[in-house]
């Protein structure tokens, strides 16, 4: 029965899942994250595995899903955004989960990060991604203002996270991890104004880059000089919107233009006027909505913008 279901499995199935019908084969049941490979393995086609292990790296972990689970419960769970966890699994953001699916599941591994002058609670959970009440608890701190320049606070990881080992727990400075250190905090701001909503949850739904209020027809510059990889309109939310890729996994998107000064495959300078500010889309008024996406995963633009 477990063959016929790995051939079914082969043949249509979405890549990245697999339904797990016969409880004989069922995973332990005290923990939907999978640490141990050899657990998947042991009940998905070789080739299926294959492929769901390429995916996983220290970015990223197993989930096996549980009854009544949803895209929705597992985000909120695990403090991600749905929808990229929808885009990793190649599933529709309303699909249907499973009990036994394996979905891929974005996470952040805990670092540290030593206090500078000027530094509070709030811009250090803005700059990291993370909330003013998580960084708090994960320090112990009972009053914001009592925040000492040269403390060393943990930057707590997405829950449920694998510990990382003393190595890679180096206390990190303004510039942020090693691994982003040759772009972090070199962008330039693509428009000066207001930012009127910043990148996290907004109610029920997660915002992916950073609104910033200016005029109709107010020029918007390239964060950091790359190719246009997309110059057009986007789709219903995002309007008319241009992409650049800067390389190394690292692109920014600037969206609710009201005209695109750019063509696709065009080489822009860090600084090039690119766009206008409009309010096309999805947009309650003119605006810039910008976005930097780290290997397609949005992250907070802030990390790369210079102070």
């Amino acid at each position: 029965m477990l063959s016929m279901l790995s051939r079914k499995m082969a043949a249509g199935l979405i890549l990245g899942t697999a339904l797990l019908a016969v409880t004989s084969f069922a995973l332990p049941a005290q923990a939907a994250v999978i640490e141990d490979l050899q657990q998947v393995a042991a009940v998905l086609a070789p080739d299926t595995y294959q492929e769901l292990a390429a995916r996983v790296n220290n970015y990223t972990r197993i989930y096996r899903t549980e009854a009544g689970d949803t895209l929705e419960r597992i985000a909120r769970r695990y403090q991600v955004d749905p929808e990229l966890v929808a885009v990793m699994n190649y599933l529709e953001p309303e699909a249907a989960l499973n009990p036994g699916q394996f979905l891929v599941l974005p996470r952040e591994r805990e670092q540290t990060y030593t206090v500078v002058a000027g530094d509070s609670l709030w811009s250090i959970a803005r700059h990291f991604g993370t909330t003013v009440a998580g960084l708090a608890a994960a320090n112990g701190i009972a009053d914001a203002r009592a925040l000492k320049i040269g403390a060393v606070l943990t930057i707590p990881g997405t829950p449920g996270g694998v510990p990382v080992t003393r190595a890679e727990n180096m206390a990190v400075t303004r510039t942020l991890p090693a691994s982003r250190s040759l772009t972090a905090n070199l962008f330039l701001w693509p428009l000066v104004g207001a930012i009127t909503s910043g990148f996290g949850w907004r109610g029920n739904e997660f915002h992916h880059g950073l609104d910033i209020a200016a005029a109709t027809g107010d020029y918007i510059r390239a964060a950091w000089s790359g190719v246009v990889n997309f110059s057009g309109w986007g789709n219903g939310i995002y309007g008319r919107m241009v992409k650049i890729d800067h390389g190394n996994g690292l692109e920014t998107v600037y969206a609710h233009n009201s005209r695109n000064l750019v063509k696709v495959g065009e080489y822009v300078e860090a600084g090039a006027n690119i766009a206008t500010v409009g309010s096309t889309g999805n947009s309650s008024g003119p605006h810039l909505h910008f976005e930097v996406r780290e290997k397609g995963k949005a992250v907070n633009p802030e990390r790369y913008l210079s102070r």
